[in-house]
């Protein structure tokens, strides 16, 4: 029941959800050549050469998945180069199950280069009895592949070798004739083996290509045995078989339920931007992290996020505010020699259109790389002791407000306002330090005085000093100018999940991220009794 019930909240979440993933990472696929190298002791050693050219204006190609024919893969054999650069960082991949995740780090191919990833990896549980004649062991696989979603046309050549174990002889191998017309390019001999290569030119890099062979049993020490099928999974499949038709004859409201779990899950995975794989638990701290920075790790509203961005801009003096009518804002940069910005500020910056309106296109786009250039700096250190420290800052920030003399109230807001506002219930908190006080004439004029400024009949009115002299609510401000700056913040988010934390699907099809495919399901014919195949990734 788990398991269908599962499925069909998966199937629901995805009608409702309906992601349109974006192309951030768009390549092609020059070459694709795998080969396989069958040992006397049965095991296969298999070696990708990958040669991708990243598209003008597209995301580097930083990572690779690689699918695996089985769960078996020897991952300390794992090897990866590109140009004579070994890469060490290699995984079991986020993404495709099984396979591995290659990371290029400096090796990363830019847009505008091609490079070619150099892969090798041990294999065993590839080598099985023929079943159509116990005299000879037999083995099949099929390519990794990639998504179409970010493969740009096709691929010049894809090329599958199979050298099989020594002492073969052409006259006692055979290839398996698998439905299309995958018949061997060509057969030869390479010292004291028969090569087998499989060759296609000009297609799609988007599909996976099969190949197989039977060869002599007595070459190798030993053939793997196919798990026998279980008498309790037998029984289960017939239970669940069973509970599915039940459910099929099931009153209205159980199928009404079944929806309402669905769309609760669906909006409870839409309030959380971050990919998973940010939450992995290993190494420590992230120090260094902005408050914005911070902020997103745990996931708060991104309209907080993005006042946090606006509050960074604001301190360093690159960006004036001003509303013009309630809840309408316009955004000036403003220039200042000599000062760095983070990237999302800078992207923020690029944001504003000729109106100093904020394109809310651009925003997206701000945000979708912020979360992957967090996901990068996180690899390798642990999401809930970073978020503990990020929370030890703010509640130390609200200690020294909170202990601060009145004559240095501005000034310490200046200093910790930002971490303030980390605090789901920082609004709240702030108001009894909001007051006149906070706007005496004659201070130091803080940045958060410039936030934001108001066109009135007589001239110029900052929050703390209403028109007249009135002191105004330093929280109503950032509450109304926090409403403004998204709109319709839950759409907002929705599409920045969509894109960065997409519903899963089922492992029989194909996904990714970064251009990858998904797992695939073989369906053993002809010879052999078992069948390897594997699917791409990113």
């Amino acid at each position: 029941m788990v398991k269908y019930g599962r499925l069909a909240l998966l199937l629901l979440a995805l009608l409702i959800s309906l992601p349109a993933l974006a192309s951030d990472y768009r390549f092609s696929v020059n070459d694709l050549t795998a080969e396989l190298t069958v040992r006397a002791d049965g095991l296969v050693e298999l070696r990708y050469a990958l040669t991708f050219t990243p598209r003008p204006g597209s995301h580097p190609v930083d990572i690779v998945d690689i699918g695996m024919p089985n769960d078996s893969y020897e991952l300390g054999s794992a090897r990866a180069a590109i140009a004579g650069t070994k890469l060490t960082d290699i995984r079991r991949s986020a993404y495709v199950k099984p396979g591995v995740e290659v990371h290029l780090g400096a090796r990363a191919i830019v847009p505008g280069r091609t490079g070619t990833l150099e892969f090798s990896i041990r294999l065993p549980r590839m080598v099985y009895a023929d079943s159509a004649d116990g005299r000879f062991a037999s083995m099949q696989f099929k390519t990794t592949w990639f998504d179409d979603r970010y493969v740009v046309g096709n691929a010049e050549r894809i090329e599958i070798r199979f050298k099989l174990p020594p002492g073969s002889r052409p006259g006692e191998v055979k290839y398996h004739d698998f439905s299309g017309g995958y018949e061997p390019s060509e057969m030869f001999l390479e010292g004291d083996r028969v090569v087998y290569r499989w060759l296609w030119l000009d297609r799609p890099a988007t599909a996976p290509y099969a190949a197989g062979a039977s060869f002599p049993r007595n070459l190798v020490a030993g053939v793997s045995v196919p798990a026998k099928r279980s008498i309790l999974k037998a029984v289960a499949s017939v239970f669940f078989a069973l509970v599915a038709f039940i459910l099929s004859l099931a009153p209205i409201w159980i199928i009404v339920l079944i929806i309402v779990l669905a769309v609760r899950s669906n909006r409870r995975r839409l309030q959380r931007y971050l990919p998973p794989r940010v939450g992995i638990e290993s190494g420590g701290i992230k120090r260094g992290l902005s408050p914005a920075e911070a902020a997103l790790l745990q996931e708060l509203p991104l309209a907080k996020v993005l006042l946090l961005i606006v509050f960074g801009l604001l301190k360093k003096g690159r960006l004036a505010i001003k509303e013009i009518a309630s809840g309408d804002f316009r955004y000036h940069e403003q220039a200042r020699e000599g000062l760095d910005l983070h990237e999302y500020e800078a992207s923020f910056l690029t944001a504003i259109d000729s109106d100093n309106r904020l394109i809310k296109g651009k925003l997206r786009t701000l945000f979708t790389a912020m979360i992957a250039a967090l996901e990068k700096k996180m690899a390798g250190f642990s999401r809930r002791e970073t978020n503990a420290y990020y929370q030890s800052i703010m509640n130390k920030a609200w200690e020294q407000v909170r202990n601060s003399p009145p004559a240095q109230l501005p000034a310490e807001l200046a200093q910790s306002l930002e971490w303030l506002v980390l605090d789901p219930e920082y609004e709240k908190k702030l108001e009894p330090f909001a007051d006149n006080a906070v706007f005496l004439p004659g201070g130091p004029e803080h940045w958060y005085r410039n936030f934001p400024q108001r066109s009135t009949a007589g001239g110029v009115s900052i929050p703390g000093r209403g028109v007249g002299g009135a002191a105004a609510n330093l929280v109503g401000s950032l509450q109304t100018f926090s409403a403004a700056l998204l709109g319709d913040s839950a759409a907002f988010t929705s599409a920045i999940t969509r894109v960065t934390n997409p519903p899963p699907v089922p492992s029989s099809s194909g996904s990714g991220h970064r251009g990858g495919g998904g797992s695939c399901a073989c369906a053993c014919a002809c010879a052999g009794c078992a069948c390897a195949c594997a699917g791409g990734g990113r």
